[in-house]
């Protein structure tokens, strides 16, 4: 009796934790931080990543679905709005965009809207479509406002957010990569790695990383004291600007 209560309760173990019979998430960054100095023009960052399965696994019939977001720290940012008064162009209504992504890029193995439900996509906010403003997420899409949609094509244009679909490359049948560009605008901060498995619309298992931008050297030490002795840093680039246009006005001057 004792045996078999033993082994019901291990039964009644396995049952009520499913994720130890389902597939895993191993990923990694080729970088875990990327220096900002003078030059920088952009950089690029690869993310692996690896489907490892238990011998308990249920084999599936149908292919895995990755989808890779890189986000930067969040933000709050104003977008408004030009309107036409007396012959001139000024802001007029604005909305306040808060808690997003300062950067966000977005891969994914196939259309977004082919791998989940938009109800799914839109309760863990994977897509550009289903970002979430105020960082609140619903189970039903949003609904965006001119003002958000506005936040969104000028944030694309920039190069700070990005989707592109298709751009995740399996090596193998549980082996993965994606190449992330960072654009020389990129901001500094910690940045987020988050990696979806989905398997026939169903998310299997999810993970993150963590990497770091920072700006490094001359320019780095003076946003530092710049920061720290605003009212020193302030009076000696008035000197220098002034001393700079006086040897100007000496060495150009015409006798």
């Amino acid at each position: 009796m004792k045996r078999l209560i033993a082994a019901l309760i291990a039964a009644g173990a396995c049952l009520a934790s499913p994720s130890a019979r389902s597939e895993q998430l191993v990923t990694a960054l080729s970088h875990d931080a990327v220096s900002i100095t003078s030059n920088f023009t952009g950089s690029q960052v690869v993310i692996f990543g690896t489907i490892e399965r238990d011998a308990q696994t249920v084999a599936r019939s149908s292919n895995y679905e990755v989808v890779v977001a890189l986000s930067g720290p969040l933000t709050t940012l104003v977008t408004r709005r030009k309107d036409r008064t007396v012959g001139l162009w000024i802001n007029r209504d604005s909305e306040r965009i808060g808690r997003v992504p300062s950067f966000l890029s977005v891969h994914s193995t196939n259309d977004l809207e082919a791998i989940a439900a938009p109800s799914l996509r839109a309760q863990l906010g994977i897509g550009l479509d289903m970002l979430p403003i105020n960082a609140t997420t619903s189970k039903t899409p949003p609904v965006r406002t001119d003002f958000e949609d506005a936040f969104l094509r000028l944030m694309q244009e920039s190069r700070l957010y990005k989707q592109e679909e298709g751009s995740v490359e399996f090596l193998s049948a549980q082996l993965f990569r994606v190449p992330v560009v960072l654009p020389a605008n990129v901001p500094v901060g910690t940045y987020t790695a988050t990696v979806f498995l989905f398997r026939d619309g169903a998310m299997l298992s999810t993970t993150s990383e963590e990497m770091i931008i920072e700006k490094v050297g001359f320019e780095q030490l003076m946003t530092l004291y710049a920061h720290q002795h605003g009212l020193i840093y302030g009076i000696g680039t008035v000197l220098i600007a002034c001393l700079t246009g006086w040897l100007a006005g000496i060495i150009f001057r015409r006798d």
